[in-house]
């Protein structure tokens, strides 16, 4: 689960930090969002790499919720304690998603500082000095912290530093504060996370109730595309700061994650079979390497609209990697039959709202990358068994165990060091004109650097939590 979430955030930083402006290829971007202009077009259907990291990370957040929550039940917590973190948890993320947005160059104003070295100028130097100051007061606001009296003062001295930021902001530089300038990305994944959480502590001794809620939110789907009755929540001012109905669509995608973390949860507590992939054999080989080649395979179709070989080939793909279960890994029936519900049922709603869309997101999308998202799951479990000790899969295991700080490092600190160091005239000249995959290149190793300070960090404890 950590390798995958690591993978899901190396997505979402490679994806913003790579040549644009048409350098390269439509299926390095978002799908709606094709080059050169990148100018985003609701009529575009299909997915690309890019679609997928997003719903990768809140499946992760999905089948997390039940490990998560069930270990504070046999903690001794009763429903009203767990509600209450729960509700906290939710308001962290909202004042991150807001206090990050502030503190972004863009956000503080106009500069007041430009400075010269050996010919190269860098605007904004203030600007990209006080994104640093504000990056630094993210670490006593949400450093995990188990000492509860440390905690209390480290967090008030993060509230404190971060209200006087934003007040220096506001005096010096004309800022003004806002509820509703938020970081679109983490409000997502607050709303969704605090449903999520709600949903499965009702109906976690009931599958039956947990997928009649699935079709409940299906019907809230349908409801908001054809009447827009969601448009009035949504534009009303005291709840759309925090709450947008058309984030809670997501549903379609977490619900089967938290039965997928139920199934693991039971094999945890060693009341459900074990993989027990001791043997390195032929038939465990060509299951998890079928799981992977299959969301490569349903990127591509989707991607490059190969509606009859997409229609005809992947029952057959989804058949035979079936029977290879059945006989030879039945340890993975649960999970499998999981994979085969969610994406023929995404293929079958495929057409019915004009083809698979990221935004606005349709059923088919959400249904389709969550089976997708369990089948890197299911083929990162044979890689995580058998390449533990790899330095790449430790990488990504521990950027994924660090999720806040490995989300915010590159934008909020990295850029902003090289910006004030002026390594980042050095980090632009790896990017030649005529040259965009050079441009790439350039963009996977400071995402690769990043990761590995994010990893430092987190074997060395310092870690975030919302």
């Amino acid at each position: 689960m950590d390798v995958l979430r690591g993978l899901s955030i190396f997505g979402m930083v490679l994806s913003g930090t790579i040549p644009f402006g048409g350098a390269l290829p439509a299926w390095m971007y978002h799908a709606q969002c094709p080059p050169p202009g990148h100018t985003f077009n609701p009529d575009v259907s299909g997915i690309t790499w890019v679609d997928l990291v997003l719903p990768v990370f809140i499946f992760c957040m999905g089948a997390a919720i039940p490990l998560a929550l069930h270990r504070k039940f046999e903690s001794g917590y009763n429903f009203i304690k767990i509600m209450k973190n729960v509700g906290i948890r939710f308001v962290s993320l909202v004042l991150f998603a807001i206090y990050i947005a502030h503190i972004l160059p863009r956000s503080i104003g106009a500069a007041k500082w430009n400075v010269q070295l050996l010919g190269f100028e860098m605007p904004g130097f203030d600007l990209q000095l006080l994104t640093l100051f504000g990056f630094i007061l993210l670490f006593p606001l949400f450093q995990l912290i188990r000492d509860s009296k440390k905690k209390i003062i480290w967090r008030g001295i993060g509230w404190a530093g971060a209200i006087a930021l934003l007040v220096f902001l506001r005096l010096a530089y004309g800022q003004v504060f806002s509820l509703h300038r938020g970081n679109i990305i983490i409000l997502l994944l607050a709303n969704v996370y605090l449903i999520g959480a709600v949903s499965w502590c009702f109906t976690r001794n009931n599958h039956k109730a947990r997928l009649l809620l699935f079709i409940v939110w299906g019907g809230i789907q349908l409801c908001c595309k054809f009447t827009g009755f969601d448009s009035v929540l949504n534009e009303y001012q005291p709840l759309s700061w925090f709450f947008i109905l058309r984030m809670t669509h997501y549903m379609l995608l977490l619900i089967p994650a938290t039965i997928v973390g139920d199934i693991l949860l039971e094999r945890l507590k060693g009341n459900g079979k074990s993989p027990h992939l001791v043997e390195n054999n032929i038939w465990n080989k060509l299951f998890h390497l079928g799981a992977g080649l299959l969301v490569l395979w349903l990127t591509a179709a989707l991607f490059q609209r190969w509606m009859m070989a997409l229609y005809l080939l992947t029952p057959l793909m989804l058949f035979g990697l079936w029977m290879i279960v059945k006989k030879y890994v039945p340890a993975y029936i649960q999970l499998f039959s999981m994979v085969i519900w969610l994406i023929v049922l995404g293929l079958i709603l495929e057409p019915v709202e004009g083809g698979i869309k990221k935004d606005p997101a349709t059923a088919s999308y959400m249904l389709m990358t969550s089976g997708m998202a369990l089948c890197l799951l299911i083929f990162l479990d044979y890689v995580t068994i058998f390449l533990a000790e790899t330095g790449l899969v430790k990488l990504f295991s521990y950027t994924g165990k660090n999720p806040l700080l490995a989300y915010v490092m590159t934008t909020w600190f990295i850029f902003p060091l090289l910006k004030i160091s002026f390594l980042f005239f050095v980090y632009q000249c790896f990017f030649p004109a005529g040259w965009p995959w050079i441009g790439v290149f350039r963009a996977l190793i400071l995402v690769l650097l990043t990761m590995m300070l994010v990893a430092w960090l987190t074997k060395k404890k310092i870690m975030w939590r919302a």
